[in-house]
């Protein structure tokens, strides 16, 4: 691997070592100066890329430089980082994603291109409407996926495309769309004394900037003094936590339960039953 990425690079390496593998993708440390991922699809490399380009013309948030991808290598910029004073970088964390959802897009809901979220192509065809887009291109999408997988069940099934047709009743349409990050977990948030260096695998798109905040919430990513700096800078729904948060996660559910098995099957049921379905 060392010798291909010198190749495609055109200058020499020390040492590449694997960070780490899943069934999917490979990724690489080398010299501490690049990072190599390496997927069985090019697809997911290639979106990234996109996803890279994208936010860096059109947004402040921090992100590694693009190196250069060559078929199913993306080669980008390491990026130093720790955990020291971590709750000064969720303020810091606050204030790039509040931002990032100020930015908007006239087209809608959705996105120019599919991206990616994990191993899994995530549709991106635009809708006027934030409840059908999510609807149709997030929950409806995935549930059936995971169905023909046979990673839910039927009954499971029926249940959220029961809550799927009654979904105007908890989701609210926004004034306008917000470019979400998609997949803001701990390990895609690089710190480095108490700021935030990098935001890493981004799942771009645009929509309801209260995705980003559930997301933050079911991994526990922040803390409190994150959503206190946040309320000041872009506004929170009193209802979200209660009502919303909980819908927007059967997607990451969703997602993971395809990638990971039976282990996030309860958190769906659970949800489920909140909302009566």
């Amino acid at each position: 691997m060392r010798k291909k990425i010198e190749q495609i690079l055109g200058k020499p390496i020390r040492e590449c070592k694997l960070i780490t593998q899943s069934g999917t993708t490979a990724i690489y440390n080398c010299d501490n100066k690049v990072v190599a991922k390496v997927a069985n699809d090019p697809r997911l490399v290639e979106s990234e890329e996109l996803a890279y380009e994208y936010l860096r013309e059109n947004s402040t948030l921090p992100i590694p430089k693009v190196f250069k991808r060559e078929n199913e290598i993306l080669l980008i910029e390491y990026v130093q980082n720790n955990q020291l004073d971590k709750t000064q970088a969720e303020l810091d964390a606050a204030m790039h994603l509040a931002n990032l959802h100020r930015i908007s897009w006239d087209e809608g809901y959705g996105f120019m291109d599919d991206t990616v979220i994990g191993p899994y192509c995530q549709s991106n065809i635009n809708h006027p409407s934030w409840v059908e887009f999510f609807k149709r291109e997030r929950l409806l999408d995935f549930a059936a996926k995971a169905f023909e997988e046979n990673r839910l069940d039927e009954n499971t099934y029926f249940r959220i495309l029961s809550l799927c047709e009654e979904l105007h009743k908890y989701l609210i349409e926004p004034e306008h769309s917000s470019l979400v990050h998609g997949d803001v977990w701990s390990g895609n948030v690089l710190t480095d004394s108490g700021e935030v260096a990098a935001f890493i695998d981004p799942a771009i798109y645009f929509g309801h900037h209260e995705v980003d905040l559930a997301f933050i919430l079911m991994f526990n990513t922040f803390g409190d003094a994150f959503f206190s700096h946040y309320k000041k800078l872009y506004p929170i729904e009193e209802d979200f936590v209660e009502v919303r948060a909980d819908i927007y996660n059967l997607y990451p559910y969703l997602v993971h339960l395809r990638a990971f098995g039976d282990s996030y099957l309860p958190y769906i049921k659970r949800t489920l039953d909140k909302y009566g379905y």
